[in-house]
């Protein structure tokens, strides 16, 4: 993602005076405006690090400062145990870069904390921009681009006929908002509140179009005496049609509202904003035939989740020449590096010739994504991944812990952090978050059935691993009729065994003298992987 602010524009001298009292006006304006999304100890971290700026201690300004004087760890913190600081700092740049994008436009000095460091900038913002008080919200042409997506979230229209429920359906509006902030590379737009026009309809002040959103969200909500009804639509502001809706009945006696709210907002937002929503699939739709130095490093990090609904070799190729152009291109761009991470983890798991140490260039990817972002979820999945190869399995488990924390409501990374777990022997974690994954998202990568084809066979359960395997489809390489064959061998279904076993040994045929090492990278379990052989041996293989 591209820093905040403009490189070209003037810088404000911290040395003389007479401007600190121009920058704290500014922090203030932030900090109390509505628009600036952050918690009080991002708060505090931002007022702490433009103070200590301006009383000439910028050099003081280092993890271990801000740990223990904002956060008040001991003087034993330690940030490699302990990564609150860069969470925190990089949450307040979200927020930072959101108040700019949202209202701050028009502001006389703009406030960043760049990366790789904690010392806050200082500029003026062009005139063209300088606020004016109570004016509209920026246009597109004056709003600070994002490489990723913009929603607008639009107020809701009250069809109950009672302005009384006014404060159901603004709460849904603000879980709506809340919801689409925990998908780090979509930035939501919340519109002004919803203002009651005659028979309970809405007037929209300050359309999301004004502020250059690709996306709008929209709706209604209608109420009976038990029920009540959110219909909500996403609409391309470019062709001004709408590409996706759906409706959500709920029965109000079964939950309280604010839970219905987060429910609704729960749903929508993971078909919308998730990493295969219908808000991806366009934009990878769109930038599909762009060759990799055309992308920009959004669409490169689309084109590495298409690769990771289809895991094609083709597709593979396409995602690592994008992800390679990317880390050249924006090196501290956290989720490239752990996008390249994983096809290196690929080439370990499918055994792809032609790269020497490919799990040591994993790991050191790994870390150095989670290390730019340790609040990238897609960067904490995949060191976990790491861990998990390399055998590491408590350092795994940390991992995955952590990364599941970040966004518990991504169907996308709560059914990879089950595949992982499932993998790890942890079954009954992984078959619920595996399960709940699928449930939530139709458009789910297919390989979330081999974690559950793993849950299955672990405990014996062979008919329904085998059909698990049937829904894997033929996307994962020679791990399909490898999954096959062994359930169908200890199901004692020996021609169809042999047919799975044929095509195996026909894209892969050095499997039968390798298969423990393979079955080993991704099965930890000793007592499963000998099971697992048992049943490729029954299924006609040579395994010693």
């Amino acid at each position: 993602m591209r820093e905040g602010g403009d490189s070209r524009s003037p810088v404000v001298d911290t040395s003389n005076r007479s401007c600190h009292d121009e920058i704290r006006t500014q922090l203030e304006r932030i900090l109390g405006h509505r628009e600036f999304k952050a918690t009080d100890r991002m708060r505090d971290l931002l007022r702490f690090v433009v103070e200590e700026t301006l009383a000439g201690r910028a050099k003081r300004l280092k993890g271990y400062t801000i740990a223990t004087q904002v956060f008040g760890r001991g003087n034993d913190f330690d940030a490699a145990l302990d990564p609150i600081v860069r969470i925190q700092a990089g949450r307040v740049r979200r927020a930072l870069e959101r108040y700019y994008l949202v209202a701050g436009g028009r502001d006389p000095i703009r406030i960043d904390i760049p990366k790789g460091g904690y010392v806050p900038r200082f500029t003026r913002q062009p005139p063209s921009r300088t606020r004016a008080s109570d004016g509209p919200a920026p246009d597109a042409e004056s709003t600070h681009a994002l490489d990723g997506p913009t929603v607008a979230i639009l107020p809701l229209t009250n069809l109950t006929g009672d302005p009384g429920q006014l404060f159901f359906v603004n709460g849904l509006v603000a879980e709506l908002v809340s919801e689409v902030n925990r998908y780090q590379d979509v930035v939501a737009v919340p519109c002004q509140e919803v203002v009651p026009v005659g028979g309970g309809e809405v007037q929209l002040r300050d359309p999301g179009r004004q502020i250059g959103a690709r996306f709008l969200v929209g709706g209604s909500v209608r109420r009976d005496t038990s029920r009540i009804k959110v219909a909500v639509q996403l609409t391309d502001a470019i062709t001004d049609r709408q590409i996706w809706g759906d409706a959500y009945s709920i029965d109000l006696g079964a939950r309280g509202l604010i839970e219905t709210q987060e429910e609704i907002a729960r749903s929508v937002i993971a078909a919308i904003a998730g990493e295969y929503g219908i808000i991806a699939r366009r934009l990878s739709q769109e930038s599909r035939h762009k060759p990799p130095a055309e992308l920009s490093t959004f669409e490169a990090l689309l084109r590495y989740h298409h690769y990771m609904l289809v895991l094609t070799a083709e597709a593979g190729e396409s995602a690592f020449a994008a992800l390679q152009r990317a880390t050249e291109h924006e090196p501290e761009y956290a989720p490239a590096w752990a996008g390249l991470a994983n096809l290196y983890c690929h080439a370990v798991v499918f055994d792809r010739p032609g790269i020497e140490d490919p799990l040591e260039i994993a790991f050191a990817h790994a870390q150095r994504a989670a290390a730019l972002d340790p609040g990238s979820q897609l960067a904490r999945t995949i060191l976990a991944y790491v861990y998990l190869l390399r055998g590491d399995v408590d350092q795994f488990r940390r991992e995955a812990e952590f990364a599941l924390v970040l966004n518990p409501s991504s169907p996308n990374y709560a059914g990879t952090i089950g595949y992982l777990y499932a993998s790890a022997g942890d079954y009954e974690s992984g078959r619920e978050l595996l399960e709940r994954s699928i449930a939530l998202n139709p458009c789910h990568p297919k390989w979330f059935h081999h974690g559950l084809y793993c849950c299955h066979f672990a405990r014996g359960e062979y008919d329904e691993a085998y059909r698990e395997a049937l829904e894997v489809g033929f996307h994962v390489g020679f791990w399909d009729p490898t999954l096959r064959a062994a359930a169908l061998g200890k199901l004692g279904r020996e021609e169809e065994a042999g047919v799975a076993c044929q095509e195996l040994l026909q894209q892969k045929p050095d499997f039968e003298g390798r298969v423990r090492d393979l079955v080993s990278y991704t099965v930890k379990q000793t007592d499963v992987v000998e099971d697992f052989l048992d049943g490729l041996r029954k299924a006609g293989l040579r395994i010693d």
